[in-house]
């Protein structure tokens, strides 16, 4: 949000008013994200037995999943969880990109790939596509904060926010806070609440409380999540970035140069 009308290419908006009067709202994000992160474990030849142990264990399948990835880095003396997956590249925009090249025709890639099908292998997967998010994160904050946007704290809800490693993944990668909220189901009615009490507090004038001051008294701090302090991890996931960039810059590429050379000469 922010009260300059700042246009971003692939970023729907700005929409004025539509919070605070005179302010402008954008809206850059990912598409089925959590379809994503499904997808890529209900597809994996291990996820049967994964699923089995996880239920058998009495917890949710990615809570497993978490807890597996750690005690593989604790069995590898690996610093950090991240590191079981330097060499590991997903990218995964297999439903096409919203934000912030707004291109339909992306899709998904991975380097990396092992004719492996054990949990440890769905785990890497899963862990691939948990990076790719925090990593096209990065991609839509850096591309607003070159149009002027400043964004220094990351707000999440849902039921991802219930999982720790996408969030450790997405302040780490983004290189700031995550703030998680007290109601973490409850967003939208939270916020429909909020309104609606803006709306009771009007009084015969037509003036009503500030918007702000309601939010602000019916929030509960929320829980805050900073970036990792490794230096060596945030070296990894810079470069991880970096391959990030380049694997989807060099897909649009390679599609141009195909369509480019089999295109009927005239």
């Amino acid at each position: 949000m922010t009260n300059d009308e700042l246009f971003v290419a692939g970023v729907w908006g700005p929409y004025r008013d539509v919070l605070f009067s005179g302010a402008y709202v954008a809206e850059g994000g990912q598409s089925a994200t959590g379809e994503l992160i499904r997808h890529v474990v209900e597809s994996h030849p291990a996820y049967s037995k994964t699923a089995t142990e996880a239920r058998d264990a009495g917890i949710s399948l990615y809570d497993f999943l978490n807890n597996y990835l750690r005690e593989q880095a604790k069995e590898s003396e690996c610093a950090h969880v991240s590191e079981l997956a330097k060499h590991f590249f997903f990218y995964g925009d297999l439903w096409g990109n919203r934000s912030p090249i707004a291109d339909a025709q992306m899709r998904g890639a991975v380097i990396g790939l092992r004719g492996d099908t054990s949990i440890k292998n769905l785990a890497l997967h899963y862990y691939g596509a948990l990076e790719f998010i925090a990593l096209q994160t990065r991609q839509i904050v850096d591309t607003m904060y070159k149009r002027g946007y400043q964004i220094s704290t990351i707000f999440m809800s849902g039921s991802q926010t219930l999982n720790d490693l996408l969030i450790h993944l997405i302040a780490s990668c983004c290189k700031m806070p995550v703030i998680v909220p007290e109601y973490v189901h409850a967003a939208v009615c939270h916020g429909a609440a909020m309104l609606a009490a803006m709306a009771a507090s009007q009084g015969s004038g037509g003036e009503s409380k500030d918007l702000w001051s309601i939010m602000t008294q019916m929030s509960k701090p929320g829980r805050r999540l900073d970036p990792t302090a490794d230096a060596d991890e945030q070296r990894l996931f810079q470069a991880k970035y970096e391959v990030f960039l380049d694997m989807c810059f060099k897909q649009r590429e390679y599609r141009d140069l195909i369509d480019q050379r089999t295109s009927a000469v005239e």
